[in-house]
């Protein structure tokens, strides 16, 4: 109505003075409608890899929606921006990310872009960190080191998947909030209240994951050494990898020192990730009765969203359990 006042005003020179006043009495009108104390627009917060999308998703929960940049098959390691990417950056009241251990080219990149507002959760205080393997599994499986300086950091220090344990994604929810609740503290209750129910869920997720991983007995071998937190949280560890990195195939001899490790250790399961080629799995099986199933630590196939990180880790869960188990294997 007030719309209709305004514009029926317009006809009259005498009340098209009166429109700054109308315009005010517009906006004092909208603001009442608001929930009392609540800013009118949440913050614009972009996350850069799916699982991290999901547990911001869900501490914003009723407050609004975040952004996801690095969608589908796209590797943390060496995704390129498109322009639109750059945009929504430079649009961003909060950038969330792992750190430049995990996302290099976004590290680069984000200097250029003058992103000033920005969180790397590996830095999220009380979480568990594990020291980088790769060194060690090269060392008593055989594996060929690369030598990779693009790499350099990630080998030499942290392990940067650490959202694939639960309790470092219950942690870090912690810190989505209090981040959260620094740029749009009229929603801090909000957050905190949608964190903490996050954690109950994550909670119950990783009990039905333990148990239900409990079972799992004999060897497995990896692509890529992504799974140590995933591993360390419930008890497993793989006895090969491939590849020190998640983008570069092995060489013919290290293919053949693999090969002879899948046999000796009698590895019941060998697990790549979706963008590596099967020819290269059955290069690597021969004729072993080595079963292959694939792993996604990105779950790039699992629509964006709150529910998306349970979905990939109980996803993650049933592959192994299926696969050691003789169960809906390839």
């Amino acid at each position: 109505m007030l719309f209709y006042y305004i514009s029926r005003s317009l006809k009259w020179p005498a009340v098209r003075s009166k429109l700054p006043r109308l315009l005010a009495l517009f906006a004092i009108m909208l603001m009442a409608v608001l929930p009392a104390g609540v800013a009118a627009t949440p913050p614009r917060v972009v996350a850069s890899i799916a699982p991290l999308h999901s547990l911001v998703a869900a501490v914003m929960k009723d407050a609004g929606t975040p952004q996801l940049l690095l969608r589908g098959g796209e590797s943390p390691h060496t995704f390129s921006l498109r322009p639109s990417d750059a945009r929504t950056l430079n649009d961003a009241d909060i950038l969330f990310w792992i750190g430049p251990t995990l996302e290099l080219p976004l590290a680069r990149i984000i200097p250029k872009l003058g992103v000033s507002n920005t969180v790397s959760l590996l830095n999220s205080p009380g979480l568990t960190l594990l020291p980088n393997r790769q060194h060690q599994l090269a060392h008593h499986h055989g594996q060929v080191e690369t030598g990779d300086m693009g790499h350099a950091a990630d080998t030499a220090g942290i392990d940067p998947h650490i959202w694939l344990s639960p309790a470092n994604a219950a942690v870090m929810a912690d810190e989505i909030a209090r981040r959260l609740a620094r740029l749009d503290p009229k929603r801090s209750g909000l957050y905190a209240s949608n964190a903490t129910q996050l954690q109950q869920q994550l909670l119950a997720m990783d009990r039905e994951i333990a148990t239900q991983l409990d079972r799992i007995q004999g060897n497995y071998a990896v692509f890529h050494d992504a799974y140590q937190y995933f591993e360390a949280q419930y008890g497993l560890q793989p006895v090969a990898t491939v590849t020190t990195h998640p983008e570069r195939s092995p060489g013919a001899s290290q293919l053949r020192r693999l090969s002879a490790t899948l046999a000796n250790r009698q590895v019941r399961c060998l697990f790549s990730e979706p963008q590596y080629s099967p020819g290269l799995v059955r290069m690597l099986s021969g004729d072993l009765q080595t079963r292959h199933a694939v792993l996604d630590p990105l779950g790039a196939d699992i629509p964006p969203g709150p529910e998306a990180y349970p979905r990939m880790m109980r996803a993650i869960a049933k592959t192994l359990s299926d696969c050691m188990q003789g169960d809906d294997t390839q």
